[in-house]
C-alpha cells in the first residue's frame, strides 16, 4: 500500500466496478474509525486519510464518466443540462439576448413608421 495510487488505472475501470471497490474502501473507512474509537494502533490511524483521498479519488472518476456520458448524450438534441452550460456571470446568463433587445412595443413601432427623422437640403 505504499505505491502511490494511480488514477489513470480508474478511468479504463467499467463503472460497476468501480462502484463496488467504492464501497469496499467506505465499509474499510468505517473499520477504521471504530478502531480508532477503540485506541488503535498508530498505523491504522494514519491510513484514514489515505482512504478517504482514495474515495474521493474514485469519486471523481465516477462524476467525470457520468459527466461525459451525459454530455454525449444530449450533444445531438443541442440542449445542454444547467450543470453543464457555461458557467458565467449571473447579469450575462440573465441580460437580453440580441432579439429581445431589437423587438419593439406596438407604440414604439408606430412612432417610427408615423414620424420618421426628416431629412434636410442645407444650402451653403
Amino acid at each position: 500500500m505504499s505505491q502511490k495510487f494511480k488514477v489513470r488505472k480508474l478511468r479504463d475501470q467499467k463503472p460497476e466496478d468501480l462502484l463496488k471497490d467504492l464501497e469496499k474502501l467506505k465499509s474499510e473507512l468505517i473499520q477504521l474509525r471504530t478502531v480508532k474509537v477503540s485506541a488503535g494502533n498508530a498505523q491504522k490511524l494514519g491510513r484514514i486519510g489515505l482512504v478517504r483521498k482514495r474515495i474521493a479519488k474514485y469519486l471523481t472518476v465516477i462524476n467525470q464518466q457520468r459527466h461525459d456520458q451525459v454530455k454525449s448524450s444530449t450533444k445531438s438534441s443541442g440542449k445542454l443540462p444547467v450543470d453543464l452550460r457555461g458557467k458565467q456571470t449571473r447579469a450575462i446568463r440573465q441580460r437580453l439576448t440580441r432579439s429581445e433587445k431589437a423587438q419593439k412595443t406596438l407604440r414604439q413601432w408606430k412612432r417610427l413608421n408615423n414620424f420618421s427623422l426628416r431629412k434636410f437640403a442645407l444650402k451653403e
